[in-house]
């Protein structure tokens, strides 16, 4: 039984406003759209329809425009305040693994991955929110993102709630394209020139995506939408049924010339299927067999009618067998040349039918010579369905699926397939139930491939609703906590240990990094002016306490732009640790304090390992900058340093 309190809608009075824009809607639909503080009415278009000769088209332009658009662009260009925190006990294979999961708000990891990764990735897949009226979409907060993000992930007390984007909400599509618009901006600069973008959405906004993709992307690096069919029927609760997804393709190029031909030539071909190959078949000939092997036949003419026709593909062509002159059928002419004819004739490749009596060749095309891949249709073939992935989940964890809708693992390594090599960077930063990453290793033990997989969610805490009470009680049974990013982690490594038992000799690369989301290290100056001596005492140390030092050493690496999965060894210096990051491109000694004594033996001990690593280019070397005893120690420390040839020495 629901209570009525004083905010129910039953127990306030009509909403006249409310009443007024819903007549206007009913009327003229163009009047209404959405502004900052939700549904309004477009003056400009009301007298423009009363036909008000005061209205000029000034501001009119092709484009897709909202309110906030402007911030949202802002937004993608702020530098973000955060770093990432190592979690190597929550990882597999720390030490060996090339892979990342990220937890985090996607829009601060992706700025914080520029650096290191701007122009390296050669494909994202992303199956962001579908703004359905049930789905979260990301509130983003233009003042702090950092702070934003752990109030509403619960690690900060802010009594802010993740809700969803209900479409009663006056800001229902404009609330979406803000949270979609910088992380496309941030998404297309980590792309490689060659790289190429697949994004899955359905039918709510999938027009408004195209345009926003068109604006970040070029409307001329759109190659294609993919139709996947995700059910095999249609809901019965509606007069038509939606049984399919859009999956919008989009290639990245600097390239002059057709963009669009460019992005369909870094696109691989589809894999070759038993089905296809079975087309091609051993046909018998007046001469027997040909020698080649399984062909299958071609048609050699093409429809004349529609102005189609060219009257130099009309001429005769010589049966050998009959001796007898062909010419192409009634509203028909040939597909090639004359000469290019005589020239498939010489070489035995037009096919006259198992007595040779045909009156129109067939041209031979051989499976030997077929391509290594197939066409890609643009309505996927033979893909499984969202219920597929539902029971591939089950089978994963070995009960109910956690998670609502995942994509099929077959949907993705075809998609991983189409877009990307056996080296490359693979990009997922909505992540969900981690599928993309399954996709990736089951597609490199297929092929042999050391792709890469970067994952990033978002450790959106699970609700308390009944839907989501089998996920909650799963964190609950693996001691972890409830939130969706666990869930995330914990299918990587059931399909890591699942493709591990599939290989053979050797098994690609399972394991991966997990990092976490988090303000940096480095503590930032915020003085009190009623008692600023303390302040000052306080802030003489510049790390925010509690950090460790491979937190520290991770931001460093963000900061230098080195990879994430660099090789980092470690050497004691006079009781010291000393890390080598990259073969030597960065050494840091962290030590909490550096007496004056030790300063000439580590100084001593940290150029004698640079010259044995010899590193290509310059190295940069940090400190604590509150670890020297006094400014004479830390001055000498640089002067070795300099005078050895490490020039760049930097304190924190």
């Amino acid at each position: 039984m629901e209570k009525l309190d004083a905010n129910s809608p039953e127990a306030q009075s009509a909403d006249l406003v409310a009443g007024n824009i819903e007549q206007l809607n009913a009327l003229f639909p163009e009047l209404i759209t959405e502004g900052a503080n939700g549904t309004v009415v477009n003056l400009d278009v009301l007298k423009a329809l009363v036909g008000d000769q005061t209205v000029t088209d000034a501001d009119e332009k092709y484009g897709l425009n909202w309110h906030g658009k402007r911030q949202a662009r802002q937004l993608a260009l702020t530098p973000s305040t955060g770093t990432l925190r190592p979690c190597p006990d929550e990882s597999v294979d720390w030490d060996t693994t090339q892979n990342l999961m990220i937890e985090g708000d996607n829009l601060e990891v992706l700025k914080l991955l520029q650096k290191s990764y701007a122009g390296k990735v050669k494909m994202i897949y992303i199956d962001p929110p579908y703004n359905t009226g049930k789905d979260f979409v990301y509130p983003d907060n233009f003042q702090d993102n950092i702070r934003n993000y752990l109030e509403l992930t619960g690690q900060m007390e802010g009594g802010k709630k993740i809700s969803s984007n209900t479409e009663a909400s006056g800001r229902f599509h404009t609330d979406w394209l803000s949270m979609m618009y910088p992380r496309l901006r941030l998404a297309r600069t980590l792309l490689r020139d060659d790289g190429i973008l697949f994004v899955s959405i359905d039918s709510t906004e999938v027009a408004n995506l195209r345009l926003l993709l068109d604006e970040v992307f070029g409307a001329e690096c759109f190659v294609i939408d993919l139709i996947w069919k995700k059910r095999d029927g249609a809901p019965n609760d509606r007069n038509i049924g939606s049984i399919h997804e859009h999956i919008l393709v989009y290639g990245k190029s600097l390239a002059e010339g057709n963009l669009r031909t460019i992005a369909e030539d870094r696109l691989n071909l589809m894999p070759r299927t038993e089905k296809a190959d079975a087309e091609y078949q051993i046909f018998r000939e007046p001469g027997g067999p040909d020698p080649r092997g399984k062909f299958r036949k071609i048609d050699t003419t093409a429809n004349a009618k529609g102005g189609r026709d060219v009257a130099s593909l009309h001429y005769g062509v010589k049966n050998p067998h009959t001796s007898e002159v062909c010419y192409p059928r009634d509203g028909t002419c040939w597909r090639h040349s004359q000469l290019e004819m005589e020239r498939l004739q010489a070489d035995g490749r037009l096919y006259w039918g198992v007595n040779g009596t045909a009156t129109t060749p067939m041209r031979k095309l051989f499976l030997s010579e077929a391509k290594l891949g197939m066409t890609t249709p643009s309505i996927l073939p033979d893909m499984p369905l969202n219920q597929h992935a539902a029971r591939e989940l089950e089978i994963l964890y070995g009960q109910k699926s956690v998670f609502d809708t995942p994509k099929p693992i077959d949907l993705l390594k075809l998609l991983t397939h189409l877009g990307s090599n056996q080296n490359d960077i693979c990009l997922d930063f909505f992540a969900g139930s981690g599928s993309f990453g399954e996709a990736v290793m089951q597609l490199n033990l297929q092929d042999g491939g050391r792709r890469r997989y970067f994952l990033v969610q978002l450790p959106e805490p699970i609700d308390e609703s009944a839907e989501m009470r089998i996920s909650r009680e799963y964190c609950s049974e693996i001691n972890r906590p409830a939130v969706l990013s666990e869930l995330t982690k914990e299918r990587l490594r059931r399909a890591g240990n699942r493709v591990k038992s599939e290989g053979q000799l050797a098994s690609p690369d399972i394991g991966f990094r997990v990092f976490r989301l988090d303000s940096s290290n480095i503590s930032v100056w915020s003085p009190r002016p009623a008692d600023l001596a303390d302040s000052l005492f306080e802030h003489a140390e510049h790390i925010v306490n509690g950090r460790k030092d491979e937190d520290i050493l991770f931001e460093l690496l963000l900061k230098l732009g080195l990879d994430l999965c660099v090789p980092i060894d470690q050497h004691d210096v006079t009781g010291l640790a000393v890390h080598a990051v990259g073969g030597g491109v960065l050494m840091t000694c962290l030590a909490e304090q550096i007496s004056r004594e030790q300063v000439e033996l580590l100084a001593q001990g940290i150029v004698a390992w640079h010259q044995e690593l010899a590193p290509v280019g310059d190295t940069t070397c940090v400190f604590r900058d509150s670890a020297f005893a006094d400014d004479v120690a830390k001055t000498n420390m640089a002067a070795i340093l300099e005078q050895n040839g490490i020039a760049n020495v930097r304190s924190l």
